[in-house]
């Protein structure tokens, strides 16, 4: 169903600066990060769609600039929204900002959950940290990119990421992204954006959860809530980060960041496309229902 954006800035569902000034909670496990010199990039590997890993992703940051840390943000978000993503951080009118952003194709039309309200309330509380902290910088890094062949995206998003290094050579990268793209080696026969950085300077963390469900677009299952997420390992592990890479349920990465709870979904921050994306049709079919409050 449609979702007016009056109405949904009105009811706050895109969150005020106010409601993102609490403080934040350390990640057990996140000092293996900071106390390692050598790491520059710290990639975190989501399921999109959910309201937890953003939020867990929020608490890395806040945790990092506590602990003394120069941080960047880097958001796989298209990198033609950076000027709507800074004027979120820096503009006086915040509810004007969000407007601007939602108006944008990747989130007025975006299904895939990368463009949920969870995403929103993260760059809402990103903006509250820029206050306390002027020097934190946010990042678009899904850069345009040619071809169609395989791999040509990931490599794109690598070399984004690699281009931070001059401007900010001495922050530590904090980058959230689908899982795949924060693997060190290939699961689909090419590069991932992972792999285009240096390898002894990079530490990449699959998120793990207790099932539950996501908002995910999926070429077999269509787009909108759905069961599943990256079960962990072990279904009591509690909530940290845990730098063992067998507890990994797949792909090489250097660890887990363990939710220690089942997942939520997150819909679109800016309500659902009208008409119907073909994606939410074939989803709402095999569904049998359109489920409410969305």
């Amino acid at each position: 169903m449609k979702i007016a954006l009056q109405f949904l800035l009105a009811t706050g569902l895109a969150i005020h600066a106010a409601a993102a000034s609490a403080s934040c909670s350390p990640i057990p496990g996140a000092d293996q990060i900071w106390s390692r010199p050598s790491v520059h990039w710290v990639f975190i590997g989501e399921l999109h769609g959910s309201n937890e890993t953003p939020a867990a992703f929020r608490d890395l940051v806040c945790d990092a600039i506590a602990q003394g840390k120069h941080v960047t943000v880097a958001l796989e978000r298209p990198a033609s929204e950076q000027a709507a993503l800074d004027n979120i951080l820096t503009a006086k009118d915040l509810s004007a900002a969000q407007e601007l952003l939602l108006q944008l194709p990747r989130w007025k039309e975006g299904m895939d959950g990368l463009a949920s309200e969870a995403m929103l309330r993260l760059l809402v509380s990103l903006r509250e940290l820029h206050r306390l902290h002027p020097d934190l910088k946010v990042v678009a890094f899904d850069a345009p990119y040619t071809g169609s062949a395989p791999g040509a995206r990931d490599e794109a998003l690598g070399h984004a990421l690699l281009s931070l290094r001059p401007a900010k050579p001495n922050d530590l990268v904090l980058i959230l992204t689908g899982n795949l793209h924060a693997m060190q080696a290939s699961k689909r026969g090419y590069d991932l954006a992972a792999m285009y950085l240096p390898p002894k300077e990079i530490l990449s963390l699959l998120v793990t959860d207790r099932g539950g469900e996501s908002w995910s677009e999926s070429t077999t299952d269509g787009c909108g809530r759905q069961k599943g997420g990256v079960p962990d390992k072990d279904p009591n592990r509690p909530y940290g980060i845990f730098l063992d890479p067998g507890l990994a349920r797949y792909g090489k990465v250097d660890g887990i960041l363990s939710l220690g709870v089942p997942l939520t979904s997150s819909a679109p921050a800016a309500g659902e496309p009208s008409p119907i994306p073909a994606c939410r049709t074939k989803f709402l079919s095999a569904h049998q229902a359109v489920p409410k409050n969305e």
